[in-house]
């Protein structure tokens, strides 16, 4: 079985990452602690063996950020292609499925603190599944994985990205491979940080781990 896990990114530019955190970070800030966060990220990605790794970058990878993440952590980027999440995750599962991959799982870059056995979890369901999912508590995803071949029906209609009807996504996801008949998993929820309360708890949480990559910018805020 060859495996592909791919972390979707992008680019840490003013307005463009984490916006919801502006009431309460200056943008300079929210920039820097997104770059913390796909730090956190690939940096545990990189080390679990037997995968390849890849970045998906947005809007194009053709940038210092990404090149610097391509020659620090040896990670191979690509652009991501599609109108919507769900055009983006379709266009990279049957890019990968036709380069020869034949398990293939994509995480966010919102939730750095997610353990590397819950990856390696998605990959030892997609032995027994056609595809996984890793909720977020708010009712989004960390994390789709699929094997073999992608039924793009199940993105469609999907509500991405939006305050006011993101605790909606999983639900209509759940939905929709049921009505599809598709054999699934799902992980353990975990948290992402999209909201000022979700950085609260993200502080409290890193000072219990002990994430050391975290530590000058909690020690600062």
């Amino acid at each position: 079985m060859k495996k592909a896990l791919i972390v979707f990114i992008k680019e840490p530019v003013p307005g463009r990452v984490k916006t919801r955190l502006q009431s309460h970070l200056a943008q300079g800030k929210i920039v820097e602690l997104y770059k913390l966060f796909v730090n956190a990220i690939i940096s545990r990605c990189v080390r679990l063996k037997g995968i390849d790794k890849f970045a998906g970058c947005f809007p194009a990878k053709d940038n210092d950020f990404f090149r610097g993440l391509a020659r620090t952590y040896k990670i191979r980027c690509f652009n991501q292609q599609g109108n919507d999440l769900g055009e983006k995750l379709v266009n990279a599962f049957k890019s990968f499925f036709k380069k020869g991959y034949t398990e293939v799982v994509i995480i966010g870059s919102d939730s750095p603190t997610i353990p590397a056995d819950y990856i390696k979890k998605a990959f030892s369901e997609l032995k027994k599944k056609d595809f996984v999912l890793g909720p977020c508590c708010d009712g989004g995803l960390y994390l789709v994985g699929a094997k073999k071949k992608i039924r793009p029906a199940i993105f469609r209609n999907i509500p991405w990205d939006t305050t006011r009807i993101l605790n909606r996504t999983l639900n209509k996801m759940l939905e929709r491979l049921d009505s599809l008949d598709v054999k699934f998993s799902m992980l353990p929820f975990w948290y992402d940080i999209d909201t000022v309360e979700d950085l609260k708890l993200f502080k409290n949480h890193i000072k219990y781990l002990k994430m050391k990559e975290f530590n000058k910018w909690h020690t600062n805020n």
